[in-house]
């Protein structure tokens, strides 16, 4: 299972499980307990650079069609252009400051281009680096992963 290092990053692997095949929070799928992840060797927790982990189930996960399946993971050389429609997905908050989700939602947003990307967040005194994507509304706003949403 591929997940955000800032997640598990600190934790004990036997503290988290993963469940498969339902879009509740708390009911339905199959509950996977976590025997192990594997962080990004290169994960910098203080720039989020390099913030990818691999959580490793502690039991095979079933194929369902339609339910359960194998995400696509791209090539070492795909690039993903400027303006291209992604999703985010998860059971964070839906507002700031508020509780999580019992329904999985998600949201469509687009791809910014690197540099505008770098530009925006180095007002504020981020670093952007070519390990990360840049995702949002531009200019406009109002669609985005929330807390908990990673």
């Amino acid at each position: 299972i591929v997940t955000a290092a800032h997640c598990p990053i600190g934790d004990s692997a036997g503290w988290w499980s993963a469940r498969v095949g339902s879009t509740n929070a708390h009911s339905g799928g199959t509950v996977h307990g976590i025997t192990s992840f594997i962080i990004h060797p290169s994960y910098n927790t203080r720039t989020l650079d390099n913030d990818i982990a691999v959580m490793r189930t502690s039991s095979n996960i079933n194929y369902i069609n339609n339910a359960v399946r194998p995400a696509s993971i791209a090539g070492a050389n795909y690039n993903l252009g400027d303006n291209q429609v992604v999703w985010a997905a998860g059971w964070g908050t839906t507002s700031a400051g508020g509780s999580a989700s019992e329904q999985l939602r998600h949201v469509q947003i687009w791809t910014v281009n690197q540099n505008v990307c770098a530009q925006r967040y180095a007002t504020v005194g981020d670093t952007i680096t070519a390990n990360m994507l840049c995702s949002g509304w531009l200019d406009v706003g109002g669609r985005d992963a929330c807390q908990g949403d990673s």
